[in-house]
């Protein structure tokens, strides 16, 4: 099991809002994704966690809190581009439910036996039941997914509290899985401590953000 932060140094805290105002100042439409980017030794597949069509010069802003999921999807094999499908999320609290296991329960796959894990680690138990490739569970931030793995009985995922969020310009849609295969330009999402709010700008070739 590999249990890593994601890029950040520090999560910030369960619960705290922010908002990111996206501006496409470039003569041409643009699909906007924010997705992580995460080390090679991180379980699963990154997902695209938010994307938007912006047409030339136009504006729009979004908002989240940062809550802490686990999700399950239903795609069975993976490729870039393929949605994973939700079809259960379910919060974690750290200290409280940030461990959970994946088990098949009459049947079908679900989630069982959430309960308090490793500080700072969200801990995925695959249990010996589980078919191997028959659905895909992971993580996720204010209930939208962004890194998933397949089922495989037995195996363990841990990750960190906050992945490193990237804005960028590309092909893929919000759920799908991502290569860099797709992503034309891109830049850190990086709020200050104690800043919840940035601006986003896109002028054709790159990203300008301020916070």
């Amino acid at each position: 099991m590999s249990t890593v932060e994601q890029g950040a140094q520090v999560a910030p805290p369960v619960g705290v809002e922010f908002e990111l105002t996206v501006v496409n100042n470039s003569p041409t439409p643009a699909n906007a994704m924010v997705f992580p980017m995460v080390p090679g030794v991180t379980p699963g597949n990154p997902v695209v966690w938010r994307s938007f069509d912006l047409a030339p010069n136009q504006t729009t802003a979004f908002q989240w809190k940062h809550t802490l999921n686990f999700v399950r999807g239903s795609l069975t094999q993976f490729g870039p581009g393929q949605n994973y499908e939700p079809v259960e999320i379910i919060e974690a609290v750290p200290g409280e439910s940030n461990q959970v296991t994946l088990a098949l329960v009459d049947g079908a796959l679900a989630f069982t036996d959430q309960q308090p894990g490793p500080p700072g680690t969200l801990l995925v138990n695959q249990d010996p039941s589980v078919p191997s490739g028959a659905g895909n569970v992971g993580v996720g931030i204010g209930g939208f997914g962004t890194l998933v793995a397949l089922a495989q009985p037995g195996a363990k995922q841990g990750y960190g509290y906050a992945p490193q969020f990237y804005i960028g310009t590309g092909t893929y849609r919000e759920g799908e899985l991502l290569s860099t295969m797709g992503i034309n330009t891109q830049a850190a999402l990086d709020f200050p401590a104690g800043v919840t709010t940035a601006t986003a700008t896109f002028d054709g070739s790159g990203w300008q953000i301020t916070y």
